[in-house]
């Protein structure tokens, strides 16, 4: 159900949500992602933002777990990651609060055939209007941050010099792609700006342009080295969501059909979660 739409972006209720405090936010074109244009990242930035807000006063939410694909369709049982809805570029936003009724990664660890319908469809009619109202209150509406634990730069995990010596693969217009330190699979990677900077939703439009340029290599490099065909991508805004190192980053691993194991499987193995079949 669309709940806003903005020239180049839709917010949206999924027919499919995974949980309460579930919204996409969904090109409504074709993206040239590797070329994204400073408009296009300033109204994504400005849409997660809405959404964010959005969920933090209807439900409480006080932090946020983001999903998105590149080249990429779940198949199989789809585990790890949202059933797809649309074509195109989706970023799918899951508000986490100290009520929630149900934790996303728990959602997305059974089989998409067996994930169950969050709400009612009465109190899921209810939510959506509430979601949408405050939606429409965007330009006058008080911003909110969730909150992660202050650093300063000569102590955060993502700006200490020998980050740069040991898992900086390459950078470029202010955004590096690293080695994480305990990788789930070989394709995996972190990209993140060289900016200290703590949420994903503070992120400046130049930035959001150069990560979705570093995507599009990493996906190529990918290709070449693995064979990976396509990208999942994940992000951990705020405390509440899981975020511990207070420098904005995003989870990206490689994928094809031909891969040997599901990364969500075993990043669900070290979280103690195990898919119910």
């Amino acid at each position: 159900m669309p709940l806003l739409t903005l020239p180049t972006w839709e917010i949206a209720r999924p027919a499919h949500a995974l949980t309460e405090a579930h919204v996409a936010i969904r090109a409504l074109a074709p993206l040239d992602a590797a070329r994204m244009s400073l408009p296009q990242a300033a109204e994504l930035a400005r849409a997660y933002r809405a959404t964010r807000n959005a969920l933090h006063t209807v439900l409480g939410c006080d932090g946020f777990a983001l999903s998105f694909s590149w080249s990429w369709t779940p198949f199989g049982d789809g585990i790890g990651e949202p059933a797809p809805e649309w074509e195109g570029a989706v970023l799918h936003v899951f508000g986490r609060g100290p009520s929630e009724r149900t934790k996303p990664v728990r959602a997305m660890a059974l089989p998409t055939r067996e994930r169950p319908t969050p709400l009612p469809a009465g109190e899921e009619s209810r939510l959506a209007k509430r979601l949408e109202s405050v939606l429409a209150t965007i330009e006058t509406s008080a911003p909110f941050t969730p909150t992660i634990s202050a650093a300063d730069p000569a102590e955060c995990d993502g700006c200490l010099p020998e980050v740069e010596r040991d898992q900086e693969l390459w950078r470029a217009q202010g955004v590096r792609v690293l080695r994480p330190r305990d990788p789930l699979v070989e394709a995996n990677v972190l990209v993140l700006p060289l900016r200290h900077v703590a949420s994903v939703g503070s992120l400046r439009p130049d930035e959001i342009v150069s990560y979705a340029a570093r995507l599009h290599e990493v996906r190529v490099d990918f290709g070449r080295r693995f064979r990976s065909t396509g990208l999942s991508c994940f992000v951990n805004d705020g405390a509440r969501a899981g975020q511990t190192t207070p420098h904005a980053h995003v989870h990206v691993v490689g994928r094809s059909r031909e891969e040997p194991a599901n990364p969500f499987e075993i990043l669900g193995r070290r979280i103690g979660i195990r898919a119910q079949g």
